[in-house]
């Protein structure tokens, strides 16, 4: 190379460098007020064993989703049910095993819910206190709320919002209630639910009870995510079912630090070839008479699948596929105007997905995890 030649990669490699010397001190400045986010942990993980609530579920537990009434709590109890009246009640089976999945009729109240008028949070029931936060109205049984609670469910819903905020803007003047008994005991006496039941949501009324256990946290974080998500989409088209249940599998174990233990498993599975077709597993509207291995394997697909549209590209573009379902647009259509080339049909969504299962190389993920 000529003197000359040297002279121009030497002026392009100064102007290159002050180039991005500019941008970093301009980001920088940029980025400087925003808050950095503290990772949430599981405030309940790694309890003593004696303060561990032993949990047994029936082999088939009754569905009562739809239900209006709740059992009466037991003899002798000072605690009064805020559950009775016709809430549209999703009880949460305290097995991790089991998948809570909502009916399309609590799905249909989120929306309505949410442009109601702000209410004056409920009294705390006998034995309880009450904290208001800027997001959770939270009642806790003991003298007062715990600190490290207020601080991991702020800091949840912090994490949730990086994900969700753009679907869930009513949340700057909608707060949610939350309600934590020390036992299960406690928490059946409060509810009036049977001795299986890990937890009740009403989404309509925005309002989670649960009693302390490992799995609480991931609980929460998937039901809130139904809260949050699907009050997205209007009453008369509710989020798809895979759509939603990915979602907050997704959260629960991203967010929420409190991955499901059948998923790993699944996802093994996934990366090994089986699993449903897409187009298959976009069309199924609810679980019912499914063997459980086969709703197990269709939750981890659907958490997939939403983990690759969600890290797949930059910006909007799930947003914008979302919207698009919300507004009635066929779901490869929403895809292609979302994602664009060649994610123009969903075999070619399928093929890019399960590319990415076995290499990583689109979405930045590790391989089957």
């Amino acid at each position: 190379m000529d003197i000359l030649g040297k002279l121009r990669v030497i002026f392009w490699g100064l102007v290159v460098g002050l180039w991005g010397l500019f941008m970093y001190q301009y980001i920088s400045d940029d980025l400087a007020p925003i808050p950095k986010i503290q990772i949430t942990k599981n405030p309940f993980y790694g309890r003593p064993m004696a303060d561990r609530v032993i949990k047994t579920t029936p082999e088939y537990a009754p569905d009562i989703r739809s239900a209006t009434a709740v059992q009466p709590a037991q003899p002798g109890s000072h605690l009064i049910s805020p559950l009775a009246g016709g809430l549209d009640i999703k009880e949460i089976g305290a097995d991790p095993e089991m998948m809570p999945e909502h009916s399309a009729q609590e799905k249909a109240t989120v929306t309505q819910s949410v442009s109601d008028r702000a209410e004056a949070p409920p009294q705390a029931p006998p034995g309880f206190a009450m904290k208001e936060t800027r997001n959770f109205v939270i009642y806790e049984e003991g003298a007062e709320v715990s600190k490290d609670l207020l601080k991991n469910m702020e800091s949840l819903h912090g994490n949730i919002m990086l994900d969700l905020i753009a679907f869930s803007p009513w949340t700057r003047d909608r707060k949610v209630f939350v309600y934590f008994t020390n036992s299960q005991d406690t928490y059946k006496r409060l509810t009036g639910r049977p001795a299986w039941s890990g937890g009740v949501a009403s989404l309509s009324e925005r309002k989670i009870y649960l009693f302390k256990s490992e799995e609480a946290f991931g609980i929460l974080a998937h039901e809130l995510t139904h809260i949050y998500f699907d009050s997205f989409f209007p009453s008369d088209r509710q989020s798809p079912l895979w759509l939603s249940e990915g979602m907050a599998t997704y959260v629960q174990s991203e967010r929420g630090h409190s991955t499901p233990r059948w998923l790993s498993q699944n996802l093994a599975l996934l990366g090994k070839g089986e699993g449903f077709k897409l187009a298959d597993m976009v069309r199924i509207e609810n679980m019912q008479g499914a063997d459980e291995d086969s709703v197990r394997l269709w939750y981890a697909q659907s958490y997939s699948i939403v983990r690759f549209l969600t890290r797949m590209r930059a910006g909007e573009a799930f947003y914008l596929f979302c919207k698009g379902l919300r507004d009635g647009t066929p779901v490869s259509q929403a895809l292609f105007q979302a994602y664009g080339m060649p994610y123009n049909k969903l075999s070619s969504l399928e093929y890019a997905w399960r590319y990415d299962l076995k290499t990583g190389k689109i979405s930045g993920a590790t391989p089957s995890q």
